[in-house]
């Protein structure tokens, strides 16, 4: 899997390269888990996926769709979203834990509906990542704003 994403970046692996890539995947699980929690998967929703990986790492088209797709295949195993919160943790600051609640939350607007499911999955992942009630509601009501502008 990471071989596939090295070769579209052009990059010999070595440790930083490893931990950037662990850190697209862990960020790229959760969103594609965010997305499919409701049992359905939109165009809308995997579009704003591709967006949030672009974005978020400055990623190319193909090599944020290439991670985008390695996450999904592995949505069927996952058991536990510490494996990705941890990753997300040990690599970012505080601030950058905050971006990743906003791209979840932008992900879960993105078919403009908050199901219960995708609430709740936020309300979690943010507390693992170390994230307040407060800063989480708040960054809701970010994306709601900029969603409704």
């Amino acid at each position: 899997m990471w071989g596939k994403v090295s070769s579209l970046l052009g990059l010999a692996p070595n440790v930083a390269d490893h931990k950037t890539q662990e850190l697209h995947l862990a960020t790229a699980a959760l969103l594609v888990h965010v997305s499919m929690i409701d049992d359905d998967f939109s165009v809308h929703e995997r579009n704003s996926l591709l967006v949030c990986m672009q974005d978020q790492f400055g990623l190319t088209v193909e090599v944020a769709t290439q991670i985008i797709d390695d996450a999904h295949a592995g949505e069927e195993t996952v058991t536990c979203l510490y494996q990705f919160t941890r990753v997300i943790t040990k690599e970012l600051d505080a601030e950058g834990r905050l971006d990743i609640v906003r791209l979840l939350w932008q992900v879960a607007f993105a078919d403009n509906h908050l199901d219960n499911f995708e609430a709740n999955l936020l309300a979690k992942v943010a507390g693992l990542l170390g994230v307040s009630p407060e800063d989480r509601i708040r960054i809701k009501h970010e994306v709601m704003a900029d969603k409704a502008e």
